[in-house]
């Protein structure tokens, strides 16, 4: 077996409890922290891969999280301009690194990634993921990421329990305050 075939899955393994943890977080910081950790890790694996387009894009999405942790940090929303950027750059990062159609998956994982950090509510933030975890399984699944495609599989079933789970909260609370209104 290639050592970096072996260091891929290990990346792997590290990304797929980053990304099994994230959506059971309750809070939106405490989601994309272990989002940052997901996408640095799974960079990490496509280059031991050697799929360059996903590794880019991941990259990408680790310094849209820090960029986007800037603004909010200091209570400021993230600017148009900003976001465009991102757009850009993952347009860029998409025709500079193609290779074969099934990069384009990555290219769609990387808007969808995009919007899915702009998302202010913690359940948009996992319905985007539940959608962007599916595409990357297909990804995964083609350039031979094992341990990405076990976590995308888990990191859907977590983020279907957890939406689950939160609207049950969500629907409890709701009730709680109109209650306390009375």
């Amino acid at each position: 077996m290639d050592i970096n075939f072996i260091i891929a899955q290990a990346f792997g393994v590290l990304g797929m409890i980053s990304s099994i943890c994230s959506m059971q977080f309750k809070k939106r910081r405490s989601i994309l922290a272990a989002l940052f950790c997901l996408n640095l890790f799974a960079a990490l694996s496509m280059i031991f891969l050697g799929s360059l387009s996903a590794a880019y894009i991941s990259f990408l999405a680790v310094i849209e999280i820090l960029i986007n942790h800037f603004f909010e940090s200091r209570k400021k929303p993230v600017p148009g301009f900003v976001v465009s950027l991102y757009a850009l750059a993952t347009i860029a990062i998409g025709i500079a690194t193609y290779a074969a159609p099934i990069d384009l998956i990555a290219i769609a994982c990387a808007f969808i990634f995009c919007i899915t950090i702009l998302a202010k509510k913690e359940q948009d933030i996992r319905k985007l993921t539940l959608v962007n975890q599916s595409l990357w399984l297909i990804f995964n699944v083609f350039v031979g990421a094992y341990a990405l495609v076990c976590s995308n599989t888990l990191t859907i079933i977590s983020t279907a329990l957890a939406l689950h789970r939160y609207r049950k909260q969500n629907k409890k609370h709701n009730k709680k305050r109109k209650a306390t209104r009375r």
